[in-house]
């Protein structure tokens, strides 16, 4: 919980001082937005082997296959990250960029997700009487 106040705090405070210095320098309240995004992603790359970790003991659980959860925490990393530009480009004020890297990011995780829906095609056939 004090992670969560630390970081809202954090980003709270930078969006104020990135506010404050956009009418005056919009270059600097830009420059300053930015670097607290990458602080703050960097802060959440920190916590990601342990959401890894619990993950990969879920799927061992669940006799699920290394590939398998491989691709769900690939999946999971370009969601992220295609969340990641698509708020940077709108915090640059670039609406319609922001839009087509959006969907740019879907049709590049259902191009990732096939291999696992054919699977389970593959087994909902094979159970079928």
């Amino acid at each position: 919980m004090t992670e969560a106040l630390k970081m809202a705090g954090f980003a709270l405070l930078s969006g104020m001082i990135a506010l404050i210095l956009r009418p005056a320098h919009r270059s600097a309240g830009a420059a300053a937005a930015l670097a607290a995004g990458l602080m703050l992603i960097l802060f959440a790359a920190g916590r990601l082997p342990d959401g890894v970790g619990a993950l990969r003991a879920l799927s061992e659980k669940a006799g699920v296959g290394g590939e398998t959860a491989g691709l769900l925490m690939k999946l999971i990393a370009m969601a992220y990250l295609t969340e990641f530009a698509v708020q940077f480009c709108r915090d640059a004020g670039e609406e319609g960029l922001a839009a087509k890297a959006a969907l740019c990011g879907k049709v590049l995780l259902m191009g990732q997700t096939l291999p696992l829906v054919l699977k389970i095609g593959d087994l909902a056939l094979s159970l079928a009487p």
